[in-house]
């Protein structure tokens, strides 16, 4: 959308809500995740990774991980909501796969980056989980 100032200048302006879709949309494209509704589109069983990166004013910094593996869909939305909650669940970044998010390394233990350079390693079940949060109030 252009707004017209006088004759030789513009001012191009977008609404919030596109911008901010524009955003997620290229931050999905460049670290392939999917949000938890869409995850019933991933090949089951699968190894998973789940992450939330949380900021507010006057709540402080809240970030989480859960790494697993899932028979189902309904399975996968179960840990993840299980240990993020509702709230962060709803705005977790899904991954059918183990990874280090960009945004939670600092989450991750030696011994489960070992378990994400191979998967292999894991006979039976695997589950990871952890969460930080910093009051900034």
């Amino acid at each position: 959308m252009k707004k017209l100032l006088d004759k030789t200048a513009t001012v191009e302006f977008y609404p919030l809500s596109d911008i901010i879709e524009s955003t997620e949309r290229q931050r999905r494209e460049e670290f392939g995740f999917v949000s938890l509704i869409e995850a019933g589109g991933f090949d089951y069983p699968t190894f998973f990774t789940a992450s939330f990166d949380y900021f507010a004013t006057g709540e402080g910094l809240t970030i989480g991980i859960v790494m697993g593996h899932a028979h189902s869909a309904a399975r996968l939305t179960e840990l993840v909501t299980e240990h993020f909650g509702t709230y962060y669940s709803s705005g977790a970044e899904i991954w059918p796969r183990l990874q280090l998010p960009p945004n939670a390394t600092s989450l991750v233990p030696d011994a489960i980056r070992s378990v994400i350079a191979d998967p292999t390693q894991v006979i039976g079940s695997f589950f990871y989980a952890s969460t930080y949060h910093l009051n900034q109030s």
